[in-house]
């Protein structure tokens, strides 16, 4: 039986609601030379921990892409896959110094940002747009075997 994928789509350029808004990420350079550990995203509906099941029992992979254009007005190509991938629970509290926890424990958001492959301001106005207050909870979706 053949494996079915599970697509996830990293932004080839920084949002419009950035200040680098347009520029590239460097996110496929990043993930492949080992900076870019994994990814945080919504898990609305535990829908990331159904898929991570699903891969960790074989019967699908992860299969990562970016869009060729601008977001949703062009092709996507795929530039890796991934047969294993790990799963953490995160809830980001924004601030001056947003505060982390992943899985419960503390964990310092310089460190997350960068193993997300962003600076801290990246990752503040990636998550926050630059604002100050909110919350925001999902998932890490781990590329190699590092846990916090």
């Amino acid at each position: 039986m053949e494996k079915k994928k599970i697509v996830l789509t990293l932004s080839k350029v920084f949002p419009v609601t950035s200040s680098q808004a347009g520029e590239p990420t460097g996110f496929e350079e990043k993930l492949k030379t080992g900076v870019k550990l994994h990814t945080i995203r919504a898990n609305k509906a535990g829908v990331w921990d159904k898929r991570a099941k699903e891969i960790a029992e074989g019967r699908k992979y992860l299969c990562v892409r970016e869009w060729t254009g601008k977001p949703y007005h062009s092709e996507q190509r795929e530039f890796t896959r991934f047969e294993k991938i790990g799963l953490q629970h995160v809830v980001i509290f924004n601030g001056t110094l947003p505060q982390c926890k992943v899985d419960g424990k503390e964990v310092a958001v310089e460190r997350l940002a960068a193993n997300d492959g962003l600076t801290l301001e990246q990752f503040k106005e990636w998550f926050f747009g630059g604002a100050e207050g909110g919350c925001f909870e999902g998932v890490i979706i781990h590329f190699t075997d590092f846990r916090y």
